[in-house]
């Protein structure tokens, strides 16, 4: 219907490449601004719906399970139906109708699904094509461009607080997700600037990968293995079904006539069976070719079924132990360098803040967010310190940060707390795209983006519920960060092992 352009390999860290980083960055923008309020949301749906915490935490289960899910989806199955542009723009009207249905939500019920369910689908999938776009179209600015385009979170994450705590006082909870859901329309514009870029390595990649997707399939498929039953004494004999079990079939069927007499004649003479093992009827050989029909097809069913697996994930990856550190890494840090912002509301709200003091503490850890990115747009690409260094480096201070929860206990102390976190935190989601690249290959960055999605989301769900369950019992946060906290630390030590797996 529209023909629009594609960029050409000379685009690769210049040119269209700074206008889909302008994209991304508006979406970050849009996604983890939102994402980063929740706190302020979280009260006001307390008081709206007058629930409990560890329900609202449900809410955030929920939504990184769904997350997890349409990771898989959107990288899987998306980016081979649809272009980026699609993607991106579809977002941002399932956002629209995230907000709107908030807005208008008559029960916790229905708010499972419009801010678990349509706000995780938006996020998917707009920011993942945008990254996966960003992957493509820098190569040795890679770093850098991942760093900024988080900054453009790390900036709503600033200035949206501000502006929701403004459109509350001024228009209620219902006027302000109305307004906020106008933000997503944004991703129009944004989605129709990813031009398709195409690049001979990309292309070559994706033959490799087409290639090794065939040979999983039909690699040990070509024996079929098939079961005639003895109509004599019970016992079954199982044939290897191979490339030449026709014509061995039909000679068997041209011999049948023959061996019948033979076995007719030894029977007469010594009055034994006919023995089973060495003669096949022609009635059990049709009996075994029906059979073998219907497990052909039953086998090409689990052939599509294991495309479609493939498709969506190249399991060949867990052969790779840097993929498997990689993995367990962000299973552990994920929740930590994530929700720590959400669960700062309601941990000054215990600690006697107002609504008021709570958007101020939101801005300054998102003011410490910025700073943190910032620092990587300048030093993700240096050659001095090793990228899984910095990130080691980071989820150990940003676990002890979380350790010290418990003196935390007036404004100035949370405010401290929050821009520390929130520095080290950040640290996360601007390497991890690039440490993806670094473990497996360029070529496997859709499978990387995806699968850190999916640990990300199981990781922080069963946090978010934990969490909730442990402030109903004992009246207070401090032991959620303190979960946290360990598994920062232990996420951090691991990263130091990455040498000692590549040997």
């Amino acid at each position: 219907m529209f023909n629009f352009r594609k960029s050409s390999p000379s685009s690769v860290d210049r040119g269209w490449a700074w206008i889909i980083l302008l994209g991304c960055f508006v979406e970050y923008f849009v996604v983890l601004g939102m994402y980063k309020s929740f706190g302020i949301f979280f009260v006001q749906y307390q008081r709206k719906y007058n629930t409990s915490a560890s329900v609202l935490s449900m809410i955030l289960s929920v939504q990184n399970i769904i997350t997890s899910i349409s990771s898989l989806i959107v990288m899987g199955v998306g980016t081979r139906y649809f272009t980026e542009r699609t993607m991106v723009m579809s977002g941002g009207l399932i956002g629209l109708g995230c907000c709107i249905g908030n807005a208008f939500a008559p029960s916790v019920e229905v708010l499972f699904f419009t801010q678990s369910f349509l706000f995780a689908v938006s996020a998917m999938a707009a920011t993942l094509p945008a990254m996966l776009m960003v992957g493509k179209y820098f190569e040795k600015r890679r770093g850098m461009a991942n760093s900024i385009a988080n900054v453009g979170g790390s900036l709503g994450g600033f200035v949206l607080p501000f502006f929701l705590t403004f459109l509350f006082s001024e228009y209620g909870l219902e006027g302000t997700l109305i307004i906020a859901g106008g933000l997503y329309l944004q991703f129009l514009p944004a989605g129709l600037v990813m031009r398709t870029i195409e690049r001979d390595s990309a292309l070559h990649e994706d033959k490799e990968f087409t290639g090794s997707l065939l040979s999983n399939q039909t690699d040990k498929g070509n024996v079929i293995e098939y079961e005639i039953q003895d109509a004599y004494n019970g016992s079954s004999t199982s044939l290897n079904k191979t490339v030449n079990t026709e014509l061995k079939a039909k000679s068997m069927v041209n011999n049948n006539s023959s061996q019948k007499n033979c076995s007719s004649k030894s029977s007469a003479l010594h009055g034994s069976s006919l023995d089973i093992e060495s003669t096949v009827s022609v009635k059990n050989i049709n009996t075994g070719r029906s059979q073998h029909c219907s497990l052909s097809t039953l086998s090409d069913a689990k052939r599509k079924c294991l495309k479609f697996l493939f498709t969506l994930f190249d399991f060949a990856l867990f052969k790779n132990p840097k993929f498997i550190l990689l993995m367990l890494v962000a299973f552990l840090v994920a929740p930590g360098s994530t929700i720590v912002v959400t669960f700062i509301a309601p941990f000054a709200i215990d600690n006697d803040q107002s609504i008021n003091m709570i958007g101020y503490l939101l801005t300054l850890s998102s003011a410490g967010d910025l700073t943190g990115r910032l620092l990587f747009v300048f030093i993700s690409d240096n050659k001095v310190i090793q990228r899984y260094h910095m990130l080691s480096i980071a989820m150990l201070a940003n676990g002890l940060t979380c350790l010290l929860a418990s003196f935390y206990d007036t404004f100035a102390k949370l405010a401290v707390f929050g821009f520390l976190q929130s520095s080290f935190g950040g640290t996360y989601y601007s390497l991890i795209n690039v440490l993806i690249v670094d473990f497996i290959g360029l070529k496997n960055l859709h499978h990387g983006l995806s699968m850190t999605t999916v640990m990300r989301g199981i990781s922080v769900a069963i946090t978010s519920s934990v969490i909730g369950h442990l402030r109903d019992h004992t009246g207070s946060y401090v032991s959620g960060f303190y979960l946290m906290g360990t598994c920062l630390v232990l996420g951090g030590l691991l990263l130091l092992f990455k040498p000692l797996i590549s040997k």
